[in-house]
């Protein structure tokens, strides 16, 4: 059997994170999160015999994960000039404390969206990128997903055959359109009222007219922060 081709080059993901790399983005990564205080022996018993090697595996599967992400998406952006952008620092450090305190994968998706749409400056405002990392960490996997269907439900329904215009319901009507939130109305409502408070939707409601009064039922605000968590697939042309 002949032996493997040696590679001369390997992926990101298999070369990044190196333990030699002490300006990598890992590293300032962990610098930031070993910040976190942890006290008391129980504490420390803990973390060290549960919580540390989970919250290690998952930022570390994490990470590989956004590398192959970063080669597909940032060509052009250069690893060494991140690594001295303290804004963009900051935001890593903020999202993997997130990451270890998540197992879902769309929400671990979210994270890696967003921190490659702040590599590229896809969101050059620094305010909002703390506001919608924030909001990553508030929202759940549902929160995204309502509020996509408020900015896409229009086009998706009539793909399905389902849009009534000329007697628009409430999103409540349209179970086979959200599923997973198919005859969970207090869940709708709690997620629809938590989009409103964050300035994402103007509705007050699953009953209310959708498409909202014959326009938008989606914020400029809640568009962005879709734009900021989707992968660049998800976002309508």
């Amino acid at each position: 059997m002949a032996d493997d081709p040696i590679k001369l080059f390997a992926s990101r993901s298999e070369r990044f994170p190196h333990p030699d790399d002490g300006d990598t983005l890992k590293a300032a990564i962990e610098r930031g999160v070993e910040q976190v205080p942890v006290v008391g022996p129980i504490t420390t018993f803990i973390t060290s015999r549960f919580w540390a090697p989970s919250a290690s595996r998952r930022l570390e599967e994490w990470l590989k994960e956004f590398a192959d992400d970063f080669d597909r998406h940032c060509e052009s952006c250069d690893v060494r000039v991140l690594v001295k952008d303290e804004a963009f620092i900051s935001a890593s450090i903020q999202i993997a404390r997130i990451v270890v305190g998540t197992h879902q994968e769309e929400k671990r998706k979210y994270l890696r969206n967003a921190l490659l749409n702040i590599a590229v400056k896809k969101e050059p405002s620094e305010d909002f990128q703390l506001i919608f990392i924030n909001a990553i960490e508030a929202f759940s996997v549902s929160h995204v997903r309502v509020l996509n269907f408020l900015w896409t439900g229009t086009r998706d329904l009539n793909d399905k055959g389902l849009w009534q215009p000329a007697a628009p319901h409430g999103i409540n009507n349209y179970g086979k359109a959200i599923a997973e939130l198919n005859g969970q109305e207090d869940l709708l409502r709690y997620v629809i009222t938590d989009l409103r408070n964050w300035g994402m939707t103007p509705m007050s409601g699953p009953a209310d007219p959708f498409p909202l009064g014959g326009s938008q039922s989606i914020t400029n605000m809640g568009v962005r922060f879709l734009q900021f968590v989707l992968g660049p697939e998800n976002i309508p042309n």
